[in-house]
């Protein structure tokens, strides 16, 4: 793959451009850094839209970083399966979970791809940065009275109008977003009055993280470009979103935070 020189970003949550560089998690020529002012931790150099389209593509890059886990760690990559496994069993799956947090209507997929995560009954619609995922989504979604958009983002969502969505999805998508403050800005302009946010994202404040360090299976270059806590992840949402999470109870050892966002008041005292 040919060199790709990563466009310099300030903080994404305070906007800051002092920082302090963490060599210990950055592969070369990525660089992850800690935001000196607010502590959130994030890929200072990453692609641009272009290449993220091109060459890191999901689609393209996915097997390749499969292998590269089980190369690195194939007995966590068993177990991390085996649990995934065990722990579907006892689950609602998506589909369960999503019935129970959306109110009927519209559902928003960020990063859709091919289109077939919103469950019946909602309208699907998504947005995707992927020309030929985005053209999959587009048949599935308008059969079902939905749509699907290809744009970045951000600008995506600035496509539709005020309280439009009953259910927006960011289910592993955040961690991959340039400016993620402005995304969920415009989640909290175009969500209803009762509507929810269902954010999937690493949990860089896991134990696993702090024990695996560098072979924390949270870190992916350079498509990983913001890196969360649960006090970080309230803190970006803001005023206009509450955090509630999902798994409470066994964050400390989950490589994922899974929450919901709502109308509210700031939660950001909620602690990583």
């Amino acid at each position: 793959m040919a060199f790709v020189e990563g466009v310099m970003r300030p903080c994404p949550q305070c906007g800051s451009e002092a920082f302090q560089s963490l060599p210990g998690y950055s592969a070369a020529p990525w660089e992850i850094v800690k935001c000196s002012p607010c502590g959130f931790v994030f890929l200072r150099n990453p692609p641009d839209y272009k290449h993220l389209v091109s060459e890191f593509a999901w689609e393209k890059t996915r097997v390749a970083e499969v292998e590269r886990r089980k190369s690195r760690s194939p007995v966590r990559m068993w177990r991390d399966r085996m649990t995934r496994w065990c722990a579907g069993i006892y689950s609602p799956g998506t589909t369960g979970r999503l019935k129970r947090m959306f109110a009927p209507g519209r559902v928003l997929d960020v990063g859709c791809g091919s289109g077939k995560k919103v469950p019946e009954p909602f309208i699907p619609f998504g947005i995707e940065i992927s020309e030929e995922l985005r053209r999959a989504a587009d048949a599935h979604m308008s059969a079902r009275g939905g749509r699907a958009i290809h744009a970045p983002a951000v600008e995506g969502v600035k496509e539709f109008p005020d309280r439009y969505f009953t259910g927006i999805l960011l289910r592993s998508f955040l961690e991959h977003e340039a400016q993620p403050k402005a995304l969920l800005a415009q989640c909290a302009r175009v969500l209803t009055d009762d509507g929810a946010v269902y954010v999937r994202v690493p949990n860089f404040g896991s134990l696993n993280r702090r024990v695996l360090g560098a072979k924390w299976c949270g870190f992916r270059y350079p498509d990983h470009v913001n890196y969360f806590t649960t006090r970080s992840l309230a803190a970006l949402a803001g005023g206009g979103l509450r955090l509630t999470l999902l798994n409470p109870v066994r964050l400390p050892l989950d490589d994922n935070i899974n929450a919901v966002l709502k109308r509210g008041r700031d939660v950001s005292a909620v602690h990583a």
